[in-house]
């Protein structure tokens, strides 16, 4: 037997004889019950409950040491035949720390001076314990499975295996509860690392259903998160949306790179919003791929940037008034001209041959002044056109003719336009808006100059092809030209080296928005006193493919 009142580890003390207090028969028949025992928190009740009947004792307990903790938390408790509620312990000095440090600690008979701050034990009144460590399959210490008595606890060897079968089964279901309650720490953690993220944000799987969707989607989505799991776009919104989120999850699924592109939903009010949506794929730890996708929402965006555009354009316009309408008047000029000497003319009585002759003259006169003014009604028309979101093939050529007609009369005595046009395929944006571009550059060109001198003053417009996919088109000129400390700001909204009254500021900002919202980019060289050079890179319009995602193209 042990020395009364002294603690030792039983696993270090093989050659001492002892006492078999459970037969074998009740040991297996225990073992098998509390291995089909339910597993759950119940778990610890039904098996302290078991363990205090079959090794006879009065009390059998099952506490805790959760990772950093110095305390022992009561996972169940059963006494004088009942369970027992009791506070976490304190480990220090107490007869469980012991338990913790020797792995298996008995003790047939506890002397009351011994663990003075062992609450429990003063709760439970024992004479004997008999303890062992819980611990994991790593070998990590989980918690304590102890045996108290009220009369002196003598043990076998017998007890002893058995009690460290009952400790495996103990450890193996706290083990998985404690990794159950990590996973649904770390699921709670992410939950309110999701809900924090303003923006709208969802996980689809292979099947385009929503699996993960946070606050924010839901609110924009205007239904709860259960109502959204399982379902796919189709269920919410119409089809011809639906169509174009799947083509676009489909192309990252299927090329598993980034995506970002402009898309247009429609919500249960009926308002149509503008989403500029990022998605990604990753593949989860089932094998399977899924996609996730950030949303902003930038309808109010978009509106005031149309407003800019158009405060723009209007800015333009105003700059270009006073040429667009001595290009308007003089064609009209001779065409009252020509129809005022027609009218004499076809009153006289009588009209010869020669006559007919020279009114046909005057009559295609006419009519061709009337074509420039048309001309010039349809470029201004174009260029204050509100078609922004229509994406297709534009021909060059037919936008630079435009932009040139509209700044016609400001070149003229001012400088010199000469070309180097190469033939280009269409190229994919949105034909007004690329107008728009071009006669910024061309306005900006002709300011640049100091002095009207068209013999010395020149502005150059290029076209040529860039490799397969892309068109180069530069407007250069022999102007100013700008420092470094200029060129850092140029397209910042706002910014500008005009005198005030004379510019806005927005022009070259709202070109370089126009230039990347069809996938394109705008560059520009410029040395002081030697000129300028803005160099537009525009993507190559290939039919059946989707809109380039702003901002996405590669340099050529």
């Amino acid at each position: 037997m042990f020395t009364k009142g002294r603690g030792r580890d039983l696993a270090r003390s093989p050659g001492v004889e002892q006492v078999r207090r459970v037969p074998p028969d009740v040991a297996l028949q225990a073992l098998l019950t509390s291995t089909g025992a339910e597993v759950g928190p119940g778990f610890f009740r039904t098996l302290v409950r078991s363990l205090a009947e079959v090794f006879r004792v009065t009390s059998a307990v099952v506490g805790e040491r959760k990772p950093g903790q110095d305390s022992l938390h009561p996972l169940a408790i059963w006494s004088q035949g009942d369970f027992r509620e009791e506070q976490p312990l304190a480990l220090s000095g107490t007869a469980f720390e012991q338990v913790l440090t020797q792995g298996v600690f008995h003790c047939p008979e506890v002397e009351p001076s011994r663990f003075p701050e062992d609450g429990w034990l003063r709760q439970l009144g024992p004479s004997g314990l008999l303890g062992m460590a819980l611990r994991s399959s790593r070998g990590e210490v989980l918690g304590v499975l102890a045996l108290l008595h009220d009369a002196p606890l003598e043990v076998g060897s017998l007890d002893v295996a058995l009690l460290g079968a009952f400790a495996s089964r103990l450890a193996a279901e706290l083990e998985r509860l404690q990794a159950r309650a990590g996973m649904e720490q770390a699921r709670d953690f992410l939950r309110k690392v999701l809900d924090s993220v303003q923006d709208p944000l969802f996980v689809k799987d292979r099947a385009h259903r929503w699996i993960i969707a946070n606050d924010a989607f839901c609110r924009f989505m205007n239904h709860r998160e259960e109502e959204l799991l399982g379902k796919s776009d189709y269920d919410f919104v119409p089809a011809h949306e639906a169509d174009v989120f799947w083509r676009q999850d489909e192309l990252v699924f299927g090329t598993g790179q980034p995506n970002e592109n402009e898309e247009s939903i429609t919500d249960s009010a009926g308002l149509t919003h503008t989403l500029v949506t990022k998605k990604a794929v990753f593949t989860g730890a089932d094998g399977q791929p899924y996609l996730v996708a950030v949303i902003r929402d930038i309808t109010e965006y978009t509106r005031l940037e149309t407003q800019l555009r158009l405060a723009d354009r209007l800015v333009t316009v105003g700059t270009m008034a006073s040429g667009i309408a001595h290009e308007i008047n003089n064609p009209m000029a001779y065409v009252s001209a020509n129809l005022s000497f027609l009218r004499e003319q076809l009153s006289q009585e009588d009209v010869t041959a020669l006559d007919l002759v020279e009114l046909r003259e005057v009559v295609a006169e006419a009519l061709e002044g009337a074509g420039r003014v048309r001309a010039i009604v349809e470029d201004l028309k174009g260029f204050t056109r509100s078609d922004e979101k229509r994406f297709g093939p534009v021909e060059l050529p037919q936008v630079i003719d435009g932009a040139q007609r509209l700044v016609r009369h400001q070149l003229q005595n001012h400088a010199r336009l000469v070309h180097a046009l190469e033939p280009v395929p269409p190229v994919f944006g949105n034909a007004a808006r690329l107008g728009q571009v071009l006669v910024n550059l061309l306005v900006n060109a002709l300011q640049s100059f100091s002095v009207r001198d068209p013999e010395r003053n020149l502005i150059r417009v290029s076209s040529r092809t860039s490799g397969a996919a892309h068109v180069v088109l530069e407007v250069e000129d022999n102007g100013r030209g700008m420092g470094p400390e200029v060129l850092k700001r140029l397209f910042s909204p706002f910014f500008t080296t005009k005198p005030v009254g004379e510019g806005t500021g927005l022009g070259l900002a709202i070109s370089h928005a126009i230039i990347q919202s069809m996938g394109g980019q705008i560059e520009v060289r410029s040395t002081p006193g030697r000129g300028s050079t803005f160099r537009l890179v525009l993507p190559v319009f290939s039919e059946g493919v989707p809109p380039i995602a702003r901002g996405s193209r590669e340099d050529p």
